[in-house]
């Protein structure tokens, strides 16, 4: 889908960049202006002009970024169902007939679904993150590599719980949709052999066998929605390490004299692109190996 529509992701990609270059290039005006006022030296004319040039160009980035990554997640979405109905249609009657419908309609509920969200919500949210990451931690290195590694290294050393409990994450969420797509099985089993069931007696049986399939599904889903919920709570509660280290670091390199108040600023206002989107990794990787799963279980059923 991506090669399909290069010029459209090529084109968000380059907007995604563009605004993360424009956010960079504000901040370095932002630090000159505070480290000015903080000692009471007027701002040139220059200097203002200068700064609200930077806002407009920040605002122009970001819309032209929010219009191209959602233009390209459209486009990507609809060749995403539309590629799922060609198929059919080039299927003769007999592979039609062979076909159950009760997975059909598992996978346009679940995995069409999961997928045509992930591509709507996640995917350019991730690449921006990425980018975001390495241009503004590039350009914190130049600035000061000692405040950027001593506030930046607590953040890398999570980044190992957040791998370990992307893992069990995306575990449970396979075993949710798993017991979603049995489920959905089984109610159209009830369906299509309901006279059967009726001529013979066998309601109680077809039942029995149903709501066996809803709890198993209900469990796996408040299963993964419980570890989901406890290891991100920790995950949100150590988020926080890097900013306090940043504060006693950075505070006492300002009484020291080897930093400024409005570069001080900055990092503070930075630290979201780099500590918070590591922070944010088991969130993108469990949604990404849940859109992974539902790919693999689409890719022979989309004509694109």
């Amino acid at each position: 889908m991506i090669r399909k529509r290069s010029v459209l992701t090529l084109l968000a990609l380059c907007s995604i960049g563009l605004t993360a270059a424009v956010t960079l290039l504000w901040n370095a005006q932002l630090s000159g202006i505070i480290d000015k006022l903080s000692a009471g030296r007027p701002l040139p004319g220059a200097t203002v002009a200068a700064a609200i040039a930077a806002m407009l160009a920040l605002c122009a980035a970001n819309c032209a970024s929010t219009y191209m990554t959602g233009y390209a997640c459209e486009y990507m979405t609809h060749d995403l169902r539309l590629g799922y109905a060609r198929r059919f249609t080039a299927l003769s009657v007999a592979e039609i007939e062979e076909l159950n419908a009760g997975e059909q309609l598992s996978k346009l509920q679940n995995e069409i679904a999961g997928v045509s969200d992930y591509i709507g919500g996640s995917l350019f949210q991730l690449v921006g993150d990425a980018v975001r990451f390495v241009s503004t931690f590039t350009w914190l290195l130049f600035v000061n590599p000692a405040l950027t590694l001593a506030s930046n290294l607590p953040a890398f050393l999570i980044l190992a719980y957040v791998f370990w409990s992307s893992g069990i994450i995306g575990a449970a969420t396979r075993r949710s949709l798993q017991a979603r797509g049995q489920m959905n099985r089984h109610a159209d089993t009830l369906l299509t052999l309901f006279p059967v069931v009726r001529l013979y007696g066998a309601t109680r049986l077809a039942l029995e066998g149903y709501r066996g399939a809803v709890a198993e599904w209900e469990r796996h889903t408040i299963r993964s929605e419980r570890t989901a919920a406890r290891l991100m709570s920790l995950s949100g509660l150590l988020s926080s390490v890097p900013l306090y280290v940043l504060f006693f670091v950075g505070g006492h390199m300002i009484v020291d004299g080897a930093l400024t108040v409005g570069t001080l600023y900055v990092f503070i206002n930075l630290s979201g692109n780099v500590s918070g989107v590591l922070m944010n990794m088991p969130r993108h990787i469990a949604s990404f190996r849940q859109f992974a799963a539902g790919m693999r279980q689409l890719e022979d059923k989309i004509c694109l």
